[in-house]
């Protein structure tokens, strides 16, 4: 069930996880490394349709999954239970598998958010003293 894990790129899904109070929408991005390689190709396959059971099963949603033309690097968006233990215990059972090189775990915002954020920034400007 690891296999889930590698990561991979934004898709026009994501409102779905958006719009649910109780989830987070996160991006993993994965170098794999000449084992991951080995495996993949000797077993070709759709990777998206073999992890997607495995993170629905964990209560969570697999939005979208990409390989970069190029860098071969995998980019997986998923939405997860907003539980902060659980969602590191998701990104840290890829760490010992040992078939990626780099993985990054990146919380995603909506672009509503952002913009609610940017309002913001006058008010911590306002009492920032590190300047």
């Amino acid at each position: 069930m690891k296999a889930f894990l590698l990561p991979m790129m934004l898709c026009g899904s994501m409102a779905v996880a958006e719009d649910a109070a109780d989830m987070r929408t996160f991006l993993f991005i994965g170098t794999s490394n000449g084992a991951a390689w080995e495996m993949q190709i000797a077993n070709p396959g759709d990777r998206a349709a073999s992890v997607q059971g495995g993170i629905e099963k964990l209560g969570g949603e697999l939005l979208s999954y990409y390989w970069g033309l190029g860098n071969g690097k995998n980019y997986i968006t998923v939405s997860l239970p907003d539980d902060p233990t659980f969602i590191q215990a998701f990104y840290v059972s890829r760490l010992g598998d040992g078939l990626l090189d780099d993985y990054q775990m990146i919380e995603l915002m909506s672009s509503a958010d952002m913009a609610t954020a940017l309002a913001r920034v006058p008010e911590i400007e306002a009492v920032d003293d590190l300047k």
